[in-house]
């Protein structure tokens, strides 16, 4: 998930915050075994880059649950009080809600953090799930809005692909984009070529050690990685929107 830009949920986490009156609000979301805060109310916890170790939290254990998590006082629990971000920020009361995202399951939770242990009222368990689940609405959008734009590079990927290949028929082709990746190659690769799965697989390093060839046509002979007795040559067109199209031949090492 793209965290860049924060502002809306550190406004939503201090609106939070300024509600149940407790100290520090967060909101956050799972990325692998990590936590990533995409919203805090004030700056009482040094959220450095925003991310932290998800064992080190409260709200792992809220995650796990899948459920509403409420602890009256925290330093009287030894298991929470062990726990590396509860000990160094001397939490007293937590308040955690899990954030569900539809076809995803529990993608994160938002909790309410009183530096002094306190009773959470029932009322303030119930907005805090409210407000988790106009947080499980936001993520969801913006994955939606990430799938349709990856998958709008997908088709404008394969358009170009399609476009640079229906003038050329019967050769042996690959077409990379930027960085090197093979994106695509013909069937005339394995049977003109007759090249192995191996030397299959080679390809994208072959490419990525061509790069500064790309948007210059000519004839570039290369080897591929590969104990082999042919070399490939490559002919090198320009670019178009991004990828680059090669035509590969054989020549006799012997």
């Amino acid at each position: 998930m793209d965290c860049s830009n924060n502002a809306e949920l550190d406004a939503l986490a201090q609106s939070i915050a300024a509600r149940l009156r407790c100290d520090v609000s967060v909101i956050s979301v799972v990325n692998r075994d990590a936590l990533i805060a995409l919203g805090v109310s004030g700056d009482e916890i040094d959220m450095a880059g925003r991310e932290f170790p998800a064992r080190d939290t409260i709200c792992e254990r809220t995650i796990w649950a899948g459920r509403p998590f409420r602890v009256a006082d925290v330093q009287s629990n030894p298991d929470l009080r062990a726990l590396p971000g509860v000990s160094h920020f001397n939490i007293g009361a937590y308040l955690g809600v899990p954030v569900e995202v539809e076809g995803r399951g529990v993608a994160g939770a938002v909790c309410a953090i009183s530096a002094s242990a306190r009773l959470w009222q029932d009322a303030e368990v119930e907005y805090l799930i409210a407000v988790s689940d106009l947080v499980g609405s936001k993520i969801e959008r913006h994955l939606l809005r990430y799938e349709q734009q990856a998958l709008s590079a997908a088709l404008a990927e394969n358009d170009a692909i399609l476009s640079m290949l229906s003038h050329i028929g019967g050769k042996a082709l690959t077409v990379h984009n930027a960085s090197g990746d093979l994106v695509f190659a013909n069937s005339a690769m394995r049977t003109d070529l007759c090249l192995s799965t191996q030397e299959m697989l080679t390809l994208p390093e072959v490419a990525r050690q061509l790069t500064p060839e790309f948007g210059t046509d000519g004839m570039v002979s290369v080897a591929l990685p590969v104990p082999a007795q042919t070399a490939l040559n490559v002919s090198v067109s320009a670019t178009k929107n991004g990828l680059t199209l090669a035509e590969w031949s054989r020549t006799s090492l012997e």
